[in-house]
């Protein structure tokens, strides 16, 4: 009787394999191409209408063994965050050297995955986000001793997934943010009326504006206007979005948004008028089709809303925010695709939802690249483009109009 052999020495490092990036980055790509031939194949119009029970079935696990090599190839990409975290140790001690403060940095789920092709673009955004922290927010020891902090201020940065989503919080202790100087700053500037009086989302979303600095002072750290507002390009570039809380007197809390990845993309295919958009499954609420007792609106600048439950959800018609030709229908003719924002529920009427699909995720490159409120294109099975929509953008982009409208 032979007895087994012992595992070599190096078998733990025998399970891991060093491959080049671009490598994993063409998987992806044909894993896309694999997903959009396949459904060319199961959807060919030749077979519509053919006696075809057990192709379907076959064609249903082929749909969802792509979709899981495409989940796979996905994960390849993925790497801890612990990387540009630790970086902001550093960058920390630094900081803290250089203002005199006495700082305290945590860590939390660095473990966390994203895409790489993300993790790389993130060490900006986290940097200027932690030296506003310590230049304005953190109070020096003193001070916070007269308000009965503890003397070392405190910063967590922290990540988790949720879905689809990572959300990287950058948290302080410190004074928050100063409501009257930035909305007075940003009156000065003519982003918001002098009578207007904006919700708080509104007026923290004013620090990412160009130009806008509550600093007194100009300092080698913040002061001159700039830093905020590359962090809210940085993220959106990457499909992402910047939320922010703040308390006077207990501190600022900002989290990025982050897809997991940018290969693929989890959307509702949907057909307005001629054009077809992907919308992310992850932000849609629910789908219903709506009834005349449930439109109204806005008496004072003529938006239309949808009555849901005890909402009011605000309308976009998305042939009106793309300017496709098209002939004016009831909304009562359509059907409604909820999705949520930071800036509130939004309802886009559609003509028809053709599919669920996972879809291979492009970045609209040159003059296609000023599409308002897109999140790149996507390649349909049928051969069509359609334009995957960032919900956030399209969000803000009504809540602008509706503020230009007189809506508030």
């Amino acid at each position: 009787m032979t007895t087994a052999t012992s595992a070599s020495p190096n078998a733990s490092q025998d399970a891991f394999l060093r491959i080049h990036a671009t490598k994993v980055t063409q998987l992806l790509d044909l894993a896309g191409e694999l997903g959009l031939v396949a459904a060319k194949v199961t959807h060919h119009p030749e077979l519509k209408g053919l006696p075809l029970e057990e192709f379907e079935v076959a064609a249903h696990g082929l749909e969802r063994a792509i979709r899981e090599l495409q989940d796979l190839a996905s994960s390849l990409r993925l790497v801890p965050l612990a990387s540009v975290f630790r970086r902001m140790q550093r960058l920390v001690r630094d900081l803290a050297s250089q203002t005199g403060k006495l700082v305290d940095l945590h860590l939390k789920g660095e473990e966390t995955e994203l895409d790489k092709v993300l993790v790389d673009q993130l060490n900006d955004p986290l940097m200027h986000i932690i030296r506003n922290s310590i230049d304005h927010g953190l109070e020096p020891a003193d001070e916070r001793q007269a308000q009965g902090k503890p003397e070392k201020g405190q910063i967590t940065l922290s990540a988790t997934q949720q879905g689809q989503e990572i959300q990287i919080t950058i948290a302080d202790d410190g004074r928050g943010l100063n409501r009257e100087k930035i909305l007075a700053r940003a009156r000065e500037r003519g982003l918001v009326g002098v009578d207007e009086i904006p919700d708080e989302a509104t007026i923290w979303s004013f620090i990412f504006h160009s130009g806008l600095s509550t600093a007194q002072q100009v300092s080698s750290l913040s002061g001159r206007g700039v830093g905020m507002d590359v962090v809210k390009t940085a993220i959106e570039a990457l499909r992402g979005r910047v939320s922010i809380k703040s308390q006077a007197g207990l501190g600022t809390q900002i989290t990025l948004h982050i897809p997991l990845t940018l290969a693929f993309l989890d959307g509702l295919i949907v057909r307005v008028q001629n054009q077809r958009f992907a919308i992310p499954i992850d932000v849609v609420q629910e789908v219903i089709k709506p009834e005349t007792g449930q439109v109204t609106k806005a008496s004072v600048n003529g938006m239309e809303l949808l009555r849901l439950r005890e909402e009011l959800v605000t309308v976009c018609r998305l042939e009106s925010f793309y300017q496709i030709v098209s002939q004016p229908k009831l909304l009562t003719e359509q059907v409604m695709v909820v999705v949520q924002t930071s800036t509130g529920t939004l309802g886009l009427p559609v003509d028809e939802i053709i599919d669920q699909q996972q879809v291979t995720m492009k970045s609209l490159e040159g003059h296609l690249g000023q599409i308002r409120a897109n999140a790149g294109c996507v390649l349909l099975g049928s051969g069509e483009v359609a334009i995957a929509l960032d919900c956030e953008q399209l969000g803000q982009a009504v809540r602008l109009e509706r503020q230009a409208g007189g809506g508030g």
